[in-house]
């Protein structure tokens, strides 16, 4: 659990891209854990993604995590979002600022069934640290363009790359749109 009384060291950017308020990435992400599947994600040898539904406003994606697997410190860009443990265990890093505002870091354990919500500008790391494979399902609204990652150097956080979609492998990004207003699920 996060100190009390902590301040969560994100990043606010103004400007950003409002999602429709009327999304919830926490509910949509209960809602779809327990519908959507991914036959072989144990046997995955690294971290890896699969988009599974897609709407306007939010798409939804299904990460695998072998033991060790992790995703360095990040925030979702403009994206609000919803982590659902589907299986197994994740360890979330939180960088908080002290009252003299250097960095400094808190850990929370996600166990299966947890869900975890976090608005746009939220930098955290996420890691399985145990032997056994996790699964988890991932909410962004408006649905995810961009990923910035940090690292913390003399006590601050320092943006060292920014990723848009379409233009890296190594993050989901920019999914072209359905076409039309429903949910759209995207076979595995």
């Amino acid at each position: 659990m996060y100190p009390p009384g902590h301040r969560f060291a994100g990043v606010d950017r103004p400007g950003r891209r409002r999602a429709d308020r009327h999304v919830d990435p926490a509910a949509v992400a209960r809602r779809l854990s327990g519908v959507v599947h991914w036959p072989g994600a144990r046997d995955v040898p690294e971290r890896a993604w699969r988009l599974v539904a897609q709407a306007p406003d939010f798409d939804a994606w299904l990460i695998a995590w072998p033991g060790g697997g992790t995703v360095d410190l990040h925030d979702h860009g403009g994206s609000r979002g919803a982590l659902h443990v589907i299986r197994g265990s994740l360890t979330e890093t939180i960088p908080c600022r002290d009252a003299a505002g250097r960095v400094s870091f808190a850990h929370r354990e996600l166990h299966g069934g947890v869900t975890l919500a976090f608005g746009a500008g939220h930098v955290h790391d996420v890691r399985n640290e145990a032997y056994a494979h996790a699964l988890s399902l991932h909410v962004y609204s408006p649905p995810l363009t961009s990923m910035t990652y940090y690292d913390c150097f003399e006590g601050r956080l320092v943006r060292r790359a920014r990723q848009w979609g379409g233009t890296d492998d190594d993050e989901p990004g920019q999914v072209s749109p359905s076409g039309g207003p429903g949910l759209r699920l995207v076979a595995p």
